[in-house]
């Protein structure tokens, strides 16, 4: 019997946010949504397919899900939000490309495309879509 990778989304989690937390430039980087009270910019990461999927590979039940990084940025009256928006996507988004596989698995990120999203209440964001892909050892 091959047994799923129950926890997949809680690794996957444990691997994005420290690796783009650490680029972020001292931003916050929050999972699902940001803390009450967190200061703009900063950056969301979210499962953009409501958790993943089941992957069978050769004998082996692996996990694979689509993770959107999303910065968030406001002018507060100065500045340029899209801008800055762009500017924190930038540094942080080479993290999803170089993110380490927990003890145990593999790990596997493949860029797929931008995400446009107007802005709301004068935050803009900037945001892209990655495939992950998670499998045993």
């Amino acid at each position: 019997m091959v047994t799923p990778i129950y926890s997949a989304i809680r690794l996957v989690r444990f691997c994005i946010v420290p690796s783009l937390t650490a680029l972020s430039g001292g931003r916050g980087v929050f999972w699902l949504q940001a803390s009450e009270g967190a200061q703009l910019p900063y950056v969301i990461v979210q499962s953009q397919d409501a958790g993943g999927v089941s992957n069978p590979n050769l004998g082996s039940l692996g996990w694979s899900g689509l993770i959107t990084v999303k910065a968030l940025a406001q002018a507060n009256g100065t500045g340029n939000a899209q801008a800055s928006a762009e500017a924190l996507m930038e540094l942080v988004a080479p993290g999803m490309d170089a993110l380490v596989a927990p003890a145990g698995y593999d790990l596997s990120v493949a860029y797929q495309r931008p995400v446009v999203i107007p802005p709301d209440s004068g935050v803009w964001q900037a945001a892209h879509l990655w495939r992950v892909n998670l499998e045993r050892e």
